[in-house]
């Protein structure tokens, strides 16, 4: 039971931009194990888990994709805050600042600013994602939630589908949904062990490049009006992912990252 209550925590946050799965499995004492039984193909003792996220993901993604129709720009504005605040996250093990760890940032802003063009909008989503695309989002964006600090729903709003999966789940689209799932699946056990290798041996110029992937692709949740209005939604998405992104630290400093 304990495993299907943080799968379904698990599956809430993971929807949310700015909010890292991985994280979450570091803070559950999960994430050393989890990487050592991905690469030795022991899951039974993770199909409890794996319901409860599947659950929450469905649960939050329904609640979510319908706030998003019904209040665009506060919704974004929220997840604007959260997406700029994960950044603490991500850079927390490398704060200090060197030549190649500047570069590796710009190079990211440019790739998310030319690749977050488009700006996130559920009510004009259509789902109608070619497969590859759903598959390749799939599994890098799976691949990436499993580092921690990294919010893996940042790859699918720079690869603009973030609002197209949205739009799948509410109306219980299969076939993209069940698309995305086959690169979930083929990002878990063909690049996650991949990627965290490379994360392990070139931690801070991977992580200054997210930083920056982060911040360039947030221009596609701008909201269409600006107001003051949207001031106090800002903040409070930026605090609630500053505050939990200080959770990662926390745990880091307990000795329980890889």
């Amino acid at each position: 039971m304990q495993s299907v209550v943080q799968g379904l925590i698990l599956g809430f946050i993971i929807i949310l931009p700015g909010m890292s799965g991985g994280t979450v499995f570091l803070m559950m004492g999960l994430y050393e194990n989890l990487v050592a039984d991905l690469v030795r193909l022991r899951l039974k003792r993770y199909l409890p888990l794996l319901a409860g996220m599947l659950v929450g993901i469905f649960v939050s993604g329904v609640i979510f994709a319908r706030v998003f129709m019904l209040y665009r720009d506060i919704t974004v504005t929220v997840l604007l805050g959260s997406l700029l605040a994960s950044v603490r996250s991500v850079l927390a093990t490398c704060p200090t600042l060197a030549w190649k760890r500047v570069l590796c940032l710009c190079v990211g802003l440019v790739a998310g600013l030319l690749l977050g063009v488009e700006p996130l909008d559920i009510r004009q989503a259509t789902g109608a994602i070619s497969p590859i695309i759903l598959i390749v989002g799939g599994a890098l964006g799976t691949a990436a939630m499993v580092l921690p600090g990294v919010p893996g729903s940042s790859v699918l709003i720079i690869m603009g589908i973030y609002d197209s999966l949205l739009y799948a789940l509410s109306v219980l689209a299969v076939v993209p949904l069940l698309w995305f799932l086959v690169g979930s699946v083929m990002g878990l056990f063909l690049l996650a062990h991949v990627l965290d290798r490379l994360y392990a041996r070139y931690h801070d110029l991977i992580s200054y490049f997210f930083a920056g992937l982060i911040v360039g692709s947030s221009r596609a949740l701008l909201p269409n009006t600006y107001s003051y209005v949207l001031v106090p939604f800002f903040l409070l998405g930026f605090a609630l992912v500053w505050r939990w992104s200080g959770r990662r630290g926390q745990t880091t400093a307990g000795g329980e990252t890889t």
